[in-house]
């Protein structure tokens, strides 16, 4: 495994100097409509995350270091010089790397195409700063990744209409198990083994997506943990930070 995809000293020194070693991620908007927005890391080692996931398939570009991610109960390594897709909808914890310099960008791009799993391609030492990707860059990338996806499975399909129904339906657990046929209990269970999580969590999960989407697209910070149902803006800040390693303030800024 390489340990970097930067090798010149000169040039991981210029990478460390462009971004400030805040041991949090700094999230910004493109000024593309194919990437909903892009987010960096910078510094040594990553942070361990919650578990979560996005409605947008996240590509993660990792130009030195490595990063790493409990997904369905396993570890997936992205080492340097490779590219990573972790589909939309998909459970993924990220795993500390401590002590190890990383540097790392993000693209969150809409889920209009399907994957079904974690897929990871090796982009060798093509970049030597994150300000060089380009968004083409990251289509071309996303596109090399889903060409060899083959058709969604079953399973797949399964746990899309269970995603969709406790994110979309205002009813009770209850309610929903019924329409699966299910008792609560054993809808419960359902739920954890083919979404990671329980119904509880997946649907608070779904509430801090929905106030990542709010504060892109500029909403207050006190209305977006009432719009998405927090019980005030401590509480939303106290998720926001462990599940997605930044502040909703700081965030909302960038």
């Amino acid at each position: 495994m390489l340990r970097s995809g930067i090798t010149n000293p000169s040039v991981r020194a210029s990478v460390i100097t462009r971004f400030a070693m805040t041991n949090a991620w700094t999230y910004r908007r493109a000024a593309n409509d194919d990437i909903v927005e892009l987010a960096s890391w910078c510094g040594a080692g990553s942070l361990a995350l919650r578990p979560h996931f996005h409605d947008e398939s996240q590509i993660v570009l990792v130009l030195s270091g490595s990063r790493a991610f409990r997904i369905d109960g396993a570890t997936a390594t992205v080492p340097a010089g490779h590219a990573a897709l972790i589909p939309a909808g998909m459970l993924h914890a990220p795993v500390a790397t401590p002590g190890e310099e990383t540097v790392c960008l993000n693209a969150y791009v809409p889920a209009n195409r399907a994957c079904s799993s974690l897929r990871l391609v090796n982009v060798g030492d093509r970049w030597r700063s994150i300000d060089e990707i380009s968004p083409e860059h990251i289509s071309e990338i996303a596109n090399d990744i889903l060409s060899r996806e083959e058709p969604g499975s079953t399973e797949q399909t399964g746990r899309a209409k269970l995603g969709t129904a406790l994110t979309e339906s205002p009813e009770p657990i209850g309610e929903i198990a019924a329409s699966f046929g299910r008792s609560r209990e054993g809808f419960s269970r359902m739920v954890r083994r083919e979404l990671g999580v329980a119904p509880h969590a997946f649907r608070l999960l779904a509430r801090l997506n929905l106030a990542r989407q709010l504060l892109r697209a500029g909403e207050p910070i006190a209305a977006v943990a009432a719009d998405a149902g927090f019980s005030d803006q401590s509480h939303l800040t106290r998720l926001f930070r462990r599940t997605f390693g930044t502040t909703p303030g700081v965030y909302w800024r960038d």
